[in-house]
């Protein structure tokens, strides 16, 4: 993984708080319709265990106890609906505010909003004590937009509950945020918000409609006015930077930036917030530098100094970016593994294979755990223990689900190292327990290709192109082997002309396109492609080839000087070798 998806993977979830409305929780029904109608009865005629006045002293009849179990058994069938009005008409016959609170609960979960309304109003009628009862009806009528008859309720539980202002005026912001009416809505919590002028909740709600409504001036008042009466309260700024970032990011950050200037001894969630907003939008030296300048707030904070030390890693300062995450480790950070990992991929940008081994031994189990041994088998290989990387790989390929990438590097390893006999016993093995795996059969067919064996090769291609028809380097390989072995050049055409279709700048596509086009005897289009090719990767295959057509044009000395240079690169490289031996003898 490079730095840029390390940044992406760590950085892309914005931590914001939106205001979304909550759906209204099922009843609880695992308790038996007996149990609940054995409660009620027990409480109805043992006066002694009742605390609550308002609850009737009643004899249970069986015309009501027949609806309560009646009701109970439909609910747990899944007819809240007819449940909540059996409930509501036994409500009124019994005047007993549990038995009103039972209907509000069917009733709501079954999404009847005029039905629970009037639960609700029972309810309240029976037991005005009952707070509970007020606000569910405060969401049920804001629900069906009835702002009018709502005015009064909220006003009568802020009366009745001063201590509880703050929360329901942050009930408001969240549901009147999504009525219709905006304009109403607005000025329905501006009327309520002016009785509290110190109180930030009551800010945030005008606020919050404010802006719904379009009314900017306003939603620009009421932030200054927060910066000076709550400038440690995170909520309405995270709320807004999620509301204006789905729209566009930008707008987000300049928002955020300013509340920010307002705000200097910002939390650390506003920091984090917004240095991932401007990861998002690619602005790495700008994230880098506002997360330097968090730290000098937060020095030791874990998240912190991991996003600044991926940032460093990103923007190639990769000193700084080992020692702020080292020191997110040791601060505690909650990912571990991922950090040790990041570590050995940082030591392997730095060419310290030693030290990258030690971070990759210490991945315990998890998501990079596989990743790790992979990487510890190629450091293996490359000095020169390849039979040993190989061997420890093979535990790891029990698991089915890991198979494909362990064999995959198990038999590129026996490859590198000149066991090409090895390398495909390991691919048979593989796709003997995984016979459609494509990853497998692709590696197969370019190695049955280099052991001459291009039958097989066209077999495996096929095949992985049955399973996978836009299979990109399958189409590629099908059509450069189809050229180089056979005179299947309009077919092989087919081939490489869909793959670069599909990826129209992939220089080993380009060098392919053109040298089926040299075998077609189409010089120029042949040298569009071929030159195209080595500007974007000039190593010694596609010089062998751009070179051949150069040659085959009359244009000797530029053959001879691009072939040159390609020597000097790799001397020895089989194709470039076997195109001088037969053009130069």
């Amino acid at each position: 993984m490079n730095a840029l998806l390390r940044i992406a993977a760590a950085l892309a979830p914005l931590a914001l708080v939106a205001c979304a409305s909550v759906p209204p929780a099922p009843p609880a029904t695992s308790v038996s319709a007996e149990a609940v109608v054995e409660d009620l009865a027990d409480e109805a005629v043992e006066e002694e265990t009742v605390d609550n006045p308002r609850i009737p002293k009643l004899e249970l009849s069986e015309e009501w106890l027949y609806g309560l179990l009646a009701g109970e058994i439909v609910v747990q069938r899944g007819g809240a609906g007819v449940a909540a009005e059996t409930y509501l008409q036994l409500a009124r016959e019994t005047r007993d505010p549990r038995v009103a609170q039972r209907a509000s609960e069917f009733a709501m979960f079954s999404g009847n909003v005029r039905q629970a309304s009037e639960a609700l109003a029972l309810w309240i009628e029976l037991d005005p004590d009952a707070d509970s009862a007020r606000e569910q009806l405060l969401i049920a009528l804001l629900r069906a937009g009835k702002l009018a008859e709502s005015q009064p309720l909220v006003e009568g539980m802020l009366a009745r509950q001063p201590a509880r202002a703050g929360a329901i005026f942050v009930q408001l912001a969240r549901l009147l945020a999504r009525q219709p009416d905006r304009v109403a809505a607005a000025k329905l919590v501006s009327d309520l918000a002016e009785r509290y002028p110190e109180l930030p909740e009551a800010r945030f709600a005008h606020l919050a409609v404010a802006a719904e409504a379009g009314e900017q001036a306003e939603v620009d008042k009421e932030f200054a006015r927060l910066a000076q009466i709550a400038p440690t309260w995170d909520l309405p700024l995270l709320w807004q930077v999620d509301r204006l970032r789905r729209h566009s990011v930008p707008s987000a950050i300049d928002f955020l930036q300013a509340q920010l200037q307002l705000r200097p001894a910002a939390s650390l969630e506003l920091n984090l917030t917004m240095v991932r907003l401007l990861a998002s939008e690619k602005r790495y030296t700008d994230a880098q530098r506002h997360a330097e300048k968090a730290l000098q707030q937060y020095p030791k904070q874990a998240e912190l100094l991991n996003m600044a030390g991926l940032l460093a890693f990103q923007n190639g300062n990769l000193p700084l970016a080992r020692r702020q995450l080292e020191a997110s480790l040791q601060a505690g950070y909650a990912d571990a593994d991922t950090l040790r990992y990041t570590l050995g991929q940082l030591a392997d940008e730095q060419k310290q294979p030693q030290q990258a081994r030690h971070w990759y031994q210490q991945v315990g189990q998890g998501e990079n755990y596989l990743l790790a041994r992979l990487r510890l088998a190629q450091l293996d290989a490359a000095d020169g223990k390849w039979q040993q990387a190989i061997n420890d790989l093979q535990p790891l390929a029990g698991d089915g689900s890991q198979l494909v990438r362990v064999v995959a590097l198990q038999a590129q390893i026996a490859k590198n190292a000149g066991d090409r006999a090895q390398a495909m016993t390991l691919l048979n093995q593989g796709l003997q327990r995984q016979p459609r795996a494509t990853e497998l059969l692709y590696d197969r067919a370019l190695l049955s290709e280099l052991d001459g064996q291009f039958a097989l090769a066209e077999k495996d291609l096929l095949q992985v192109l049955e399973l996978v028809p836009d299979h990109v380097h399958a189409l590629n390989a099908l059509g450069y082997a189809l050229s180089n072995h056979t005179t299947r050049y309009r077919e092989a055409l087919a081939y490489v002309e869909k793959a670069h279709q599909a990826a129209p700048d992939d220089p080993m596509i380009l060098d392919s396109l053109g040298w089926v086009y040299y075998k077609l005897g189409k010089l120029e289009q042949a040298l569009q492609y071929l030159q195209a090719s080595y500007a974007s990767m000039p190593d010694a295959e596609v010089a062998a080839h751009l070179g051949e057509v150069l040659w085959q044009s009359g244009r000797l000395d530029e053959a001879r000087k691009l072939w040159a240079e390609a020597r000097k690169k790799e001397p020895d490289h089989p194709v470039l070798r076997e195109t001088l031996q037969r053009l130069q003898p």
